[in-house]
């Protein structure tokens, strides 16, 4: 004979609630470094440009002396944030006549970080893939990945979930190569910034706390390097 719930006394538990992109704090830090003694009115024009683009919906931005913070507030948060780097370094770029500009990212999701958050009874928010459209400007980045796993995975069980965005960024078409403390990127920045996007969100929906270091430049005078 089988019983219900209610006749054995044990109510279902309901399925833990999942985070929202502000909850769970997903965002990011970046310095935009336009090569050029004209560099104030590059900044702040980029930052007018992609503001008219509409590109700021669903981000709390807060620029100061060093650096603007780019938090997400609605989901998708990693398109968002995606969609608003690829446009400002090209923005940047458009505004110094294709002159040499670098871009310093920083990204961050998880807890405890920009939030604390009881992951016992919430969970974290999946991620959707991260698209962008090529604009045929192309970039080369120095990226780091860090999952920041909490102890029951073992010795080098962070290595894992970076080989996996490696490979993926390698089946994505993306020059991939090894460089000191970093993997350098190469390709149309929207394809680079995607890439290491997408793999930071993919790790995010498993790890709780994961950060992405990202150098990116565009219109470099150095002479690009044989990849090896």
């Amino acid at each position: 004979m089988s019983t219900t719930p209610a006749q054995t006394g044990h109510a279902p538990q309901p399925a833990p609630a999942e985070l929202g992109p502000a909850e769970i704090g997903v965002g990011m830090r970046l310095s935009v470094h336009p090569h050029t003694d004209r560099f104030v009115e590059v900044i702040l024009g980029a930052l007018d440009d992609v503001d008219a683009a509409g590109l700021t919906e669903g981000l709390t931005i807060e620029t100061d002396d060093v650096s603007t913070y780019v938090g997400a507030t609605v989901a998708p948060g990693e398109q968002r944030l995606a969609s608003y780097l690829a446009a400002l370094v090209t923005a940047a770029s458009r505004r110094s006549a294709g002159g040499h500009v670098v871009a310093h990212v920083l990204l961050s999701r998880g807890c405890p970080g920009e939030a604390s958050c009881d992951l016992t009874t919430t969970r974290l928010p999946g991620a959707a893939p991260v698209v962008l459209v090529p604009g045929e400007l192309p970039a080369v980045a120095q990226w780091s990945l860090y999952p920041l796993l909490d102890g029951d995975g073992g010795a080098g069980a962070h290595m894992s979930h970076i080989e996996e965005a490696i490979a993926t960024a390698r089946r994505d078409g993306v020059a991939v190569a090894p460089r000191h403390y970093a993997t350098r990127l190469a390709g149309d920045l929207s394809q680079v910034v995607a890439t290491a996007v997408d793999a930071w969100a993919r790790v995010g929906a498993t790890v709780p706390h994961v950060v992405t270091h990202l150098t990116l430049s565009v219109g470099s005078p150095t002479p690009v390097q044989e990849e090896r």
